[in-house]
């Protein structure tokens, strides 16, 4: 009697949830944001991290790795549906991932300067360089760890918990507002003043913001909340393309780089910004990741049943010719 007794109490233990478990996820993206502002503001503020080979990493490592040990422990069941971890679509978000890539990165990066360069001013030096050669593999490590912790942070947990209070397309306009405002201490921590940091400020919350903006629409709608690793592809080699490989003599500062030393680099630069994200947020707004999936599928069978018609037609054309 006795031992039922205590194993049916042990039981009611195991199954009622924890207070942690059964908490609002406004509270819980609140908790981990704030947690994320203070170590990110004592990395690059009081400890200047960002002016070293380590570069703010433990305020990009262990806030993440709080997120997840956090769920893990409480909330296991929601790691796909609130932080966006899914394996569903893995094909289909890798290569959209990479697409995104190459267009954000090619087209604006060193497209608006090739551009430039190639049509407005030959005489503007097409040099490539690449910042600390011998720590790009640790600065890919840390790009990546980077885009697991935002796309978590800002497109996981806090536009989903923003959803329970808020429309989705609200959420994801304030998920990316507050994104952009993550950004905004780099002018500060590289000695901007006045106008100068006034104007960097603005431009690096309203660039960031739109960025924010694409990876929600995405996340919403293109991959119907289900996974975000598209956007973490997209956003690790983004920012690894970006701040690692430099083309032209441009200013290189800490952070995203927003400086540009003429006016009209700076025109094309933000024209090609504009078309291109216009063009993947239509495309991201209107399909979905699964009619993506479709189409590659169709395509390959077609790629491979072309293949072996080739293949079929080989050995008769090679008897038609020993025939003559």
């Amino acid at each position: 009697m006795v031992t039922t007794a205590i194993h049916d109490r042990v039981k009611q233990e195991k199954e009622e949830p924890s207070y942690w478990s059964s908490s609002n996820l406004l509270v819980i993206s609140g908790i981990m944001l704030t947690i994320g502002i203070i170590w990110r503001v004592v990395d690059q503020f009081v400890l200047q991290l960002g002016s070293t080979w380590m570069n703010i990493m433990p305020s990009k490592l262990f806030p993440f790795l709080i997120i997840l040990g956090f769920f893990w422990r409480y909330r296991r069941r929601e790691i796909d549906s609130i932080l966006g971890l899914s394996r569903r679509q893995l094909r289909a978000q890798i290569g959209v991932g990479i697409i995104m890539v190459l267009m954000i990165s090619i087209l604006i990066d060193f497209g608006g300067t090739i551009i430039y360069a190639t049509l407005l001013d030959q005489a503007y030096p097409l040099e490539l360089h690449i910042l600390n050669p011998e720590l790009l593999g640790y600065m890919f490590i840390f790009f990546l760890t980077n885009a697991f912790l935002e796309e978590t942070l800002f497109r996981g947990l806090l536009q989903n918990s923003l959803k329970t209070r808020f429309s989705p397309n609200r959420a994801i306009f304030l998920s990316a507002i507050t994104f952009g405002l993550w950004h905004s201490g780099w002018p500060l921590v590289n000695g901007s003043i006045g106008n100068a940091l006034l104007v960097q400020v603005t431009s690096m919350i309203f660039f960031t913001t739109i960025l924010g903006l694409l990876f929600g629409v995405y996340y919403e709608r293109f991959s119907s909340g289900q996974s975000l690793v598209g956007a973490i592809i997209a956003h690790t080699f983004f920012n690894f393309i970006s701040e690692c490989f430099k083309m032209g003599p441009e200013p290189v500062i800490q952070g995203p780089d927003l400086i540009f030393s003429t006016p009209g680099l700076m025109t094309i630069s933000l024209l090609m910004f504009l078309g291109v994200f216009l063009f993947l947020f239509a495309i991201f707004w209107r399909y979905r990741i699964e009619q993506v999936g479709a189409f590659w599928n169709r395509f390959r069978d077609h790629v491979v049943n072309l293949i072996r018609g080739l293949s079929r037609m080989t050995p008769t054309i090679k008897n038609e010719k020993d025939e003559v």
